[in-house]
């Protein structure tokens, strides 16, 4: 772009530039560097009037992330396990006391850390899935699950009951 200059086109004033909030590093990082070099690319690639009002605040630069970067999400993985979760999650959801849950989940050998990771994931939102280690899930299955109930039957039957 040859001669055009925003401060004599009345599009920058050069007084309202504080000088001391410009960045003090002599050399920008490699992204800020490539981000740059794209920016002055795409101002360059704009008109006069749109440069003006983008300089005026009329107009704006819009950052939109490309539809691969959208879908660049995780995708879960599912194991092909010889473990059926629904029937598992079905039983766990019919045990009464937290007790009984930990001591299905020790008794089952085949519930390795990616099956009952899935058996979290199936038990519904009051189980954390995170854990990373056996002990972890089997605590949060057992939590999630009849130490949930128990906590909030305590809670809507004990202290908390209306005489």
């Amino acid at each position: 772009m040859t001669g055009y200059d925003p401060i004599d086109a009345g599009a920058i004033d050069a007084d309202r530039i504080d000088i001391e909030s410009l960045p003090s590093s002599p050399l920008p990082s490699p992204p800020l560097a490539i981000a740059l070099q794209k920016a002055v690319a795409l101002l360059e690639s704009l008109s006069r009037e749109q440069l003006q009002d983008i300089a005026s605040g009329e107009g704006k630069l819009v950052y939109q992330p490309s539809p691969a970067r959208q879908m660049r999400r995780r995708e879960v993985v599912q194991r092909d396990t010889s473990v059926d979760i629904a029937a598992a999650a079905a039983d766990i959801n019919r045990l009464a006391t937290p007790g009984e849950v930990a001591d299905y989940l020790k008794s089952r050998v085949e519930f390795t850390v990616p099956v009952l990771k899935e058996i979290a994931r199936a038990l519904g939102p009051t189980v954390n899935s995170t854990g990373r280690t056996k002990e972890q899930l089997r605590r949060d299955i057992v939590e999630g699950t009849a130490g949930f109930r128990v906590r909030s039957a305590a809670m809507s039957g004990g202290a908390w009951a209306k005489p």
